[in-house]
């Protein structure tokens, strides 16, 4: 097999080669173990050693190793980083044969690759926390096919004070799936938030008792006062005419009786006016308003005999 001719080929130069930062003599020894598990097909075993030999001394050879062996357990997006990585390293080492075999091998695994869409549903509040198996994922990750291993992933949407969301799904080797994700319902004992800044908050309509009253209040106070200057007038042209009460002049009698009115008249208009102000204050409290009726509108007329209120409810 190529990729074991090769990978001999470059440990045996390696292990010829001078030393440099790090442990080159233990990344040596790491590769020498990790490369004699991977020939008894125990990739399991040989990926530790692998990757402290990469660790200790980064090495192309290490790298061709390291991704032949997780590409036989199933871990591709890892292998395809590291073929691309050992690639570009070969590069850098002159390592011509290298290079061809990661290039070859990272242009075979490119199809096998399955690929995840995640998005946010629009309801989903903006600070909305995605984690992938446990990795947090970026607003830029969001909504672009991300490579993954084939096998099983778990989702999870975190949100402040909401439960977490989280889901779960299977991918096969070149398989493409999109999921859209909504955030978990409030935790038990949460308040809903509030409204976002400057979107004005909508105020219930009062009762149209509120104005009918108040309406009523007002017009009666109007009507009470203007009724109470006339009946003062009135008693006051009949005290002059009437010395003594003693009226012998038709007119002056009439003023008498017109001012006797206009008392009982305003007297009237502050009684309505209190119980006015009275529906007022029950309609402010406890009354409910009504959508269809239209706004009431309260107005008073008074004469010398009367005073009248008049209104649409």
């Amino acid at each position: 097999m190529r990729i074991g001719a090769c990978a001999i080929a470059a440990a045996v130069l390696l292990w010829h080669l001078p030393a440099a930062a790090g442990d080159p003599a233990s990344a040596r020894e790491q590769l020498k173990i990790g490369y004699l598990l991977a020939q008894d097909n125990k990739c399991d075993e040989a990926l530790p050693h692998l990757l402290e030999s990469l660790r200790l001394d980064p090495k192309a050879i290490t790298l061709i190793n390291l991704a032949d062996c997780e590409e036989k357990v199933g871990k591709l997006s890892d292998a395809m980083s590291h073929w691309v990585d050992a690639r570009a390293r070969a590069q850098s080492e002159g390592l011509r044969p290298i290079e061809e075999e990661a290039t070859a091998r990272a242009t075979a695994l490119e199809p096998r690759l399955a690929r995840l869409t995640i998005v946010l549903a629009p309801s989903a509040p903006k600070d909305a926390v995605v984690e992938r198996d446990g990795v947090v994922l970026g607003a830029p990750s969001m909504g672009i096919p991300l490579p993954l291993d084939p096998g099983a992933h778990t989702i999870v949407v975190k949100v402040k004070g909401r439960d977490d969301a989280t889901t779960r799904l299977a991918l096969v080797e070149g398989e493409a799936k999109r999921v859209e994700l909504e955030a978990g319902p409030l935790a038990a004992g949460t308040a809903p938030p509030p409204p976002p800044v400057g979107e004005p908050t909508t105020k219930a309509p009062m009762s149209p008792l509120v104005f009918i009253g108040f309406g009523v209040a007002a017009a009666g106070v109007a009507a009470g006062s203007v009724t109470g200057v006339m009946a003062l007038g009135a008693g006051s042209d009949a005290k002059s005419a009437c010395p003594d009460l003693r009226c012998t002049d038709a007119g002056a009698l009439d003023d008498v009786g017109t001012g006797r009115t206009l008392g009982t008249v305003s007297t009237i208009s502050f009684i309505v006016a209190g119980a006015g102000a009275a529906v007022g204050v029950y309609g402010l409290l406890f009354a409910k308003p009504s959508a269809t009726k239209p706004a009431p509108s309260v107005g008073v007329s008074v004469t010398p005999a009367s005073v009248a209120l008049r209104g649409s409810f």
